[in-house]
């Protein structure tokens, strides 16, 4: 967990030096907003395991998260949003022995 979060703030320290956030809070207003993220977690005591990654580009967000279901099945969803066509996801489900064999 320690490893998930000190990611997650240098992905954030990263994103913020990289967008040139380090101004006045007018330029924070008028920047259209960028990041991209990723993170997953495979507890084998609980059988918790996921992952997301997310990638936004103004209006433009981009991503995919995965999960073991309780039956044994990892749902994917694939989805994106954008001003045009806004928000889509497309969802599937494969059996872990699918998996095993990438």
């Amino acid at each position: 967990m320690k490893v998930l979060i000190i990611s997650f703030i240098l992905c954030a320290a990263a994103a913020t030096a990289q967008a040139g956030i380090i101004g006045h809070a007018d330029e924070l207003i008028s920047s259209p907003p960028q990041y991209e993220f990723h993170y997953s977690v495979h507890d084998s005591h609980t059988g918790d395991v996921k992952d997301q990654f997310e990638h936004r580009r103004g209006e433009y967000v981009t991503g995919r998260y995965s999960l073991i279901e309780p039956d044994g099945h990892r749902r994917i969803v694939d989805y994106s949003s954008d001003p045009l066509l806004g928000f889509s996801a497309h969802v599937r489900r494969e059996p872990i022995s699918i998996l095993s064999r990438h």
